[in-house]
């Protein structure tokens, strides 16, 4: 029923006006990444002079959620967005169901990994995505850590009390609490999860969950724990031996190291019982809030023309994501460019040894929020991981059982 009550949705909104039809593009991408998007948008808008694309950047991530929340709550969203999946949770009925408008091929050919399905829906669909990879000082770690224990061992070898004021200055790796996919990677390689398979029952506290806990307690306490992104750290000249981010962070990690003249390279997570590493970034979706068929349709066209396997390879190339369809990762462009990029084999190898992405729970939103608050405790040890654990896992039931 839901299905049908889009189609007819759409057919009320009518079938636009002949000629030009123009539709709203919000996105967060600033900087080199903007300037990419920006003429992808152009190449379509010149394959396709029927329609124009209004592209507005809404400054971060933050402020985007903040703007698209108001806009949804106003009746008056862009046609097209950026967005979380935690994001889309909370105005799933305003979005498209893009099977309906998107050629099945196109679907097809997204990586399963990427795959998205809300409520039975597929809503929005991948673009700017990156995965977890380990940064690291070559000059430091000869021989990145392949797992768990040697990555705890080098860590805290590596972190040193040079003044002796009983204050880490130098250190073996470096987390921002912001960022609790970190804690999940390590949560998913130790056979752990947020929830069970049905989302009936909280397991984040079971042996798998207390065990990736205690590892992050035992490594923060080698490592530098700030907000800020740790390249900030880098720059400025602090040493760090080596850190989990994303791939995305490539240009501006090496950037960073490159002014500390520090040199910096790239390997994969250290694994456990597995390889797992979190996927992160944003997808796309189209509103169905105000806007008429033709803008729904120009939209999907957009979408499509952004997957095709020229641009997204291209968007892969300029920006330090990743590609998301069978064609790009598998594709001629992409394997002759990692052919001479070993770093981005790398964070490709690294995607498809052990991708995974959020829980597509409707209050993942509210999760995450927990999850940022018990990752920071257990990062600055204030609290016994179980006790933390435990206590997260109290929370983490109440607001499902809501």
């Amino acid at each position: 029923m839901r299905r049908i009550g889009v189609v007819l949705l759409v057919l009320m909104l009518g079938i636009g006006s002949f000629g030009q039809v123009t539709i709203t593009f919000w996105h967060a991408m600033s900087g080199a990444l903007g300037e990419a998007l920006t003429y992808l948008v152009q190449k379509f808008q010149g394959e396709n002079p029927d329609v124009v694309v209004d592209l507005v950047y809404q400054g971060g991530y933050s402020a985007l959620q903040q703007k698209l929340i108001a806009a949804v709550a106003a009746g008056q969203p862009p046609t097209l967005a950026q967005q979380y999946e935690n994001w889309t949770t909370q105005w799933l009925d305003a979005l498209v169901d893009l099977d309906l408008f998107l050629p099945e091929e196109v679907l097809a050919d997204i990586l399963p990994s990427f795959e998205q399905v809300f409520d039975g829906r597929i809503v929005t669909v991948p673009f700017n995505k990156s995965i977890l990879v380990l940064y690291y000082r070559p000059d430091l770690v000869p021989n990145p850590p392949k797992t768990w224990a040697e990555f705890e061992q080098l860590v805290c070898s590596i972190a040193k009390d040079v003044n002796g004021d009983g204050k880490l200055d130098e250190y073996g790796t470096a987390y921002r609490p912001p960022n609790p996919e970190i804690f999940l990677t390590f949560l998913t390689q130790a056979g752990g999860s947020i929830l069970s398979g049905d989302w009936t029952e909280v397991t984040i506290n079971n042996a798998a969950g207390i065990e990736a806990a205690e590892f992050a307690a035992r490594t923060a306490k080698c490592a530098l724990v700030q907000s800020a992104y740790i390249s900030d750290a880098i720059q400025k000249g602090i040493v760090v031996g080596m850190w989990i981010d994303t791939s995305a962070g490539y240009t501006y990690n090496m950037n960073a190291a490159k002014t500390a003249g520090v040199p910096l390279a790239v390997a994969p997570v250290p694994c456990y019982k597995n390889c797992a590493s979190m996927i992160q970034g944003t997808n796309l979706g189209i509103f169905s809030l105000n806007q008429s068929r033709a803008q729904i349709e120009a939209a999907a066209r957009l979408i499509a023309f952004l997957l095709r396997e020229d641009n997204i390879v291209y968007w892969a190339q300029k920006t330090g994501y990743l590609p998301v369809t069978r064609s790009a990762v598998f594709g001629d462009r992409w394997q002759s460019y990692i052919a001479e990029h070993r770093e981005q084999k790398i964070m490709t190898d690294q995607l498809l040894a052990g991708g995974f992405g959020q829980l597509l729970h409707p209050k993942y939103m509210d999760i995450r929020n927990l999850l940022i608050t018990y990752w920071e405790l257990l990062l600055k040890g204030q609290g016994a991981p179980k006790e933390l654990m435990d206590a997260l896992a109290a929370e983490i039931k109440s607001v499902i059982s809501k």
